[in-house]
């Protein structure tokens, strides 16, 4: 479609003023009127040249993105005509993205292929469609443009955030993970599972000295390994409505998936093979246990879509496909929110059945306003009522607690911003002390 540029719609104005203009001064309709014909000549000639010139315009590395962290979404501009042009890119976001720009203004000169970027921060985990994108070419005088619909529509994948992931691989890299505030105790033992280089002392054995690495320090360098035991790791995420409420700027399945996936890398680092049960009303996905990249691929494909859904969640279920699928004694993480009374009596009844095989940690997130309000003060009797409500629920949470404890449960609490760091620490505590 060709529409007129922006000098021409100012001077169709002018000349509508004339017009009015004429009524009074009938010498003047003859040049307006020419002018006219004249705008309308202009407009008709650059639409025409415009409708020559081969722009492509493409999607480039839109494969993935993670939420709250912001992303560059590039486009491939490129201009196979004989003159230089303006190209206008207009795109419009899903509601779940914080759009911070939705435009973008280049000149592509002939022959000349040019990558612009749109910034995006989605704010929603799972799959999104981004519309098809207008596209606007005008040349450097702008009297006319053209306008078209292109690039269709495209399928973006919102991942988790997974920059904890890369500061982890970082600080292993450089053997400083108790900045982090992971207090890895190795097993360390006579089997030949590498872990990592160190400086030689005289206890160690001649035979593993790193020749090379002794070369490039020039200093005696030895290798570490620790005791050879892979293990089994399930990670069970509870996919019902409790698991919808609000934490931070998500929900409590978001800060679950995150400790999840950092657990579950942890875990596939030292060894482990990592499985994955998703679970609401039924076991609606479950992956057994398995090692390497491709376990790991499949396991954040899976949690992208896990979204909380308004039903009540199945311990039974979920215990029932534990003994089916997954016979071999494992450690079994069970992500599920603690604050339904009725829930966690559930919980009691089903999980102390599987602690029997395996090795269940259950994990849930402390309720800060629960604790604001069992605290008190209350300034009036509607006040007074809600403390005592809040004290009672708490105290009934406890008491749920401790019956899973003595019923050999591990039972772990946590605030939303140490829930991962505590996980890790709780899954390395159960490999050191060889509990499986």
């Amino acid at each position: 479609m060709i529409v007129p540029g922006r000098p021409i719609l100012f001077a169709a104005m002018l000349i509508a003023i004339l017009l009015l203009a004429a009524v009074a001064l009938p010498e003047i309709a003859a040049v307006a009127l020419a002018a006219d014909v004249l705008l309308v000549a202009l407009v008709f000639v650059e639409g025409r040249r415009l409708r020559s010139a081969s722009i492509h315009v493409t999607r480039e590395d839109w494969s993935r993105v993670e939420i709250d962290r912001k992303a560059e979404l590039k486009y491939r501009i490129e201009n196979r005509g004989t003159a230089a042009v303006w190209v206008c890119v207009h795109q419009s976001w899903p509601d779940t993205f914080e759009a911070g720009e939705r435009q973008l203004d280049v000149c592509v000169e002939p022959g000349e292929a040019v990558v612009a970027a749109l910034s995006v921060t989605p704010r929603r985990r799972g799959r999104a469609v981004v519309e098809a994108a207008t596209i606007d070419v005008r040349s450097g005088l702008g009297l006319a443009r053209r306008r078209w619909t292109d690039l269709g529509e495209t399928a973006l994948s919102v991942y988790p955030n997974l920059k904890g992931l890369n500061e982890y691989e970082a600080l292993r890299r450089s053997h400083a993970l108790q900045r982090y505030g992971i207090h890895n105790v190795r097993m360390i033992g006579a089997g030949r599972e590498f872990d990592q280089l160190r400086e030689y002392v005289p206890d160690d054995d001649f035979g593993n000295i790193n020749w090379k690495a002794t070369a490039r320090h020039r200093k005696p360098i030895t290798n570490l390994y620790q005791a050879e035991r892979s293990q089994d790791v399930m990670l069970c995420v509870d996919c019902g409505r409790m698991m919808g409420n609000p934490s931070g700027h998500g929900t409590t399945l978001d800060r679950a998936v995150d400790a999840c996936l950092m657990l579950s890398h942890v875990a596939n680092r030292t060894g482990d093979r990592v499985g994955l049960a998703l679970f609401r009303e039924s076991v609606t996905r479950f992956l057994k246990p398995a090692a390497g990249a491709v376990a790991m691929s499949r396991i954040v494909q899976e949690l992208i879509d896990a979204h909380p859904q308004p039903v009540f969640p199945s311990y039974s279920a979920l215990a029932t496909a534990m003994r089916a699928q997954q016979p071999r004694r494992s450690v079994v993480f069970i992500f599920t929110d603690l604050n339904d009374p009725q829930l966690v009596a559930n919980l009691v009844d089903v999980v102390p059945l599987m602690s029997r095989r395996h090795v269940v940690v259950v994990v849930g997130l402390n309720d800060p306003l629960l604790r604001r309000m069992s605290d008190g003060p209350a300034s009036d009797r509607r006040e007074l009522y809600q403390v005592i409500a809040a004290r009672e629920l708490s105290r009934e949470r406890q008491s749920h607690g401790l019956k899973l404890t003595q019923a050999g449960v591990n039972v772990l609490e946590s605030d939303a911003a140490s829930l991962t760091l505590e996980v890790i620490n709780r899954y390395l505590t159960i490999k050191r002390r060889q509990m499986v």
